[in-house]
């Protein structure tokens, strides 16, 4: 379903020594760190990613197409790498680019874009001896979008820019029954990459739980990074069912009964929602219009 390391040092020369150590990740809606002027002209300027007009002609992006950064800073504070997922159309599915930055007398700028990297991730990334190195899960033959079983590791050379993609590992065997079943729980695992309503949340289907991770600027004076939104049960049948909750600033949680299918990339929820009186917490009733009767997730799968 629905989801870097380095210790360097920078020669006059370009070349990058360095061991391999667990790199600090930046990851948000927006591009944050050092690095975060250069990465948003790089994403904005029309010479990095490219979307798509209301006339369906290509343009520039905006920040608000993007969904995920992922910034991966070596700890010497010289390279960088960014994995960024956006949307070129509003509703269509998401893409990923991908880029090179550098940092030069505390003037980070674009290297390069770096092409040829496909699939979910990277979780993790190294720097060493003058390479980029990350694993990527990989769509293998049969999968479905929300659900990649395979490992693809790459080496970029930092140098020229070079992508040499390792062959893709099966992670785990496909049931024969063709029904989904959950291997037991990792550990650390949180969850699988989905976005909804603009916000990334982690599913993790294990364990009958989705919360957010990175929530939109808008909701967070009530929710925040760990906040449960859903819990229950997902079956291997991709029915799902369990209690979804409402949040306001200030208040308990409203809990209510949501039912549906995860199908595919797509995790599609229902349910009548409380109504909270708006001058208090109160909950005066329930409704079956309104946005949260209906609650979707679209999983970061392969782009």
């Amino acid at each position: 379903m629905l989801r870097v390391a380095l210790t360097a040092c920078l020669l006059a020369a370009g070349t990058v020594l360095a061991s391999a150590n667990p790199a600090r990740l930046e990851k948000g809606i927006v591009p944050s760190g050092p690095a975060k002027a250069a990465v948003e002209r790089w994403f904005t300027a029309g010479s990095g990613p490219i979307c798509t007009d209301a006339n369906g002609a290509d343009a520039p992006c905006d920040l608000g197409r993007a969904l995920a950064f992922r910034t991966f800073y070596d700890a010497g504070g010289t390279d960088a790498m960014v994995f960024v997922l956006y949307s070129r159309a509003v509703g269509n599915a998401v893409s990923l680019a991908v880029a090179q930055f550098r940092n030069a007398r505390q003037n980070w700028a674009l290297v390069r874009p770096v092409r040829g990297i496909y699939g979910e991730g990277p979780d993790s990334l190294s720097f060493e001896g003058g390479r980029a190195i990350f694993t990527m899960n990989a769509l293998m033959p049969g999968d479905a979008l929300c659900c990649l079983t395979g490992k693809q590791r790459y080496t970029l050379d930092l140098a020229t820019g070079a992508v040499t993609a390792g062959p893709k590992m099966a992670a785990k065997a496909t049931p024969a029954s063709g029904k989904r079943s959950f291997a037991p729980r990792p550990e650390g695992y949180e969850g699988a990459t989905y976005f909804h309503n603009g916000s990334e949340v982690l599913v993790d289907e294990r364990a009958g739980v989705i919360h957010y991770d990175v929530p939109k600027a808008s909701i967070r004076t009530a929710v925040s990074k760990g906040t449960v939104l859903f819990r229950g049960t997902f079956a291997a049948s991709g029915a799902v069912t369990g209690t979804a909750y409402v949040f306001k600033a200030g208040c308990e949680p409203a809990p209510y009964a949501v039912s549906g299918q995860s199908k595919g990339s797509t995790i599609a929820l229902k349910g009548n929602a409380p109504r909270r009186d708006p001058n208090s917490c109160a909950v005066t009733g329930t409704t079956a219009s309104g946005a949260h009767t209906v609650l979707t997730f679209q999983e970061y799968g392969d782009f």
